[in-house]
This record gives structure tokens, C-alpha cells and sequence, in this order.
């Protein structure tokens, strides 16, 4: 089973796109800012990291710096809102070397195209 940790502090996109993704398929885990995911990349090793960028403590350009840091190696999509869209270039611009392979627009995306574009990275 491919594992999947999905960082972002908004308790409602965690828990909604947790719980819309196959427990038959995947093995799901979260964090609440990029500390604590970084922590849970270290320990868990997922498969796939989606990623917000806005984030208290730790933001996702932060985290993506420490990974780039320490040659951690991750596929990842970034996770954001549409008026964040120059934050999201710029994050994809730091992070293409180390696993950013897209982006997912939370307000205007449905459940069913954030899955298939998860599906999607997590083929490739």
C-alpha cells in the first residue's frame, strides 16, 4: 500500500481528503504544519506529500527548503488556494529538483479530480 501524508492546517481539507482516499489502497497520515511534517517525513518515508504552503511554524517553502537541505527526495503536491497562485509558482520553481510534481487547487477542484490527480503522481 502506498503511503500518503497530507500537510496542511486546515482540519477540514485533512479530514475530508483523508477520508475520501481508499483505506484498501492507501495508508494515510497528516500534520499540521511543516515541523510536524517534516518529522513525519523523516519517520514515515510516504510515497506521496501533499503539501500546503500557508502555514503556521513551519510554511510549505520552508519545509521543501529542509528537504532540498537534506536530499530528501519526494514526489509532492503542492496544496493551495487560487489567490496564492504567484506563492505556488514560486514553490514549484524551489521545489522541482526535489519532487514537486504538481499542484492541487483546493476551492476550485473536486474531491474526485484532487483523487484522480493523486492517483495520477502516485503512478508515474
Amino acid at each position: 500500500m502506498k503511503k500518503i501524508l497530507i500537510i496542511d492546517d486546515d482540519a477540514t481539507f485533512r479530514k475530508t481528503l483523508s477520508d475520501s482516499l481508499s483505506p484498501d489502497k492507501y495508508i494515510v497520515s497528516t500534520a499540521v504544519n511543516g515541523k510536524d511534517g517534516l518529522e513525519k517525513i523523516k519517520n514515515d518515508k510516504p510515497d506521496l506529500i501533499i503539501l500546503d504552503i500557508s502555514m503556521p511554524e513551519m510554511g510549505g517553502i520552508e519545509l521543501l527548503q529542509n528537504l532540498k537541505e537534506e536530499s530528501i527526495n519526494v514526489p509532492i503536491l503542492i496544496a493551495s488556494q487560487l489567490s496564492q497562485i504567484e506563492v505556488v509558482s514560486e514553490s514549484i520553481e524551489t521545489g522541482v529538483n526535489i519532487g514537486v510534481k504538481g499542484y492541487i487547487l483546493k476551492a476550485s477542484e473536486s474531491l474526485d479530480m484532487i483523487i484522480q490527480t493523486i492517483e495520477k503522481t502516485l503512478a508515474q
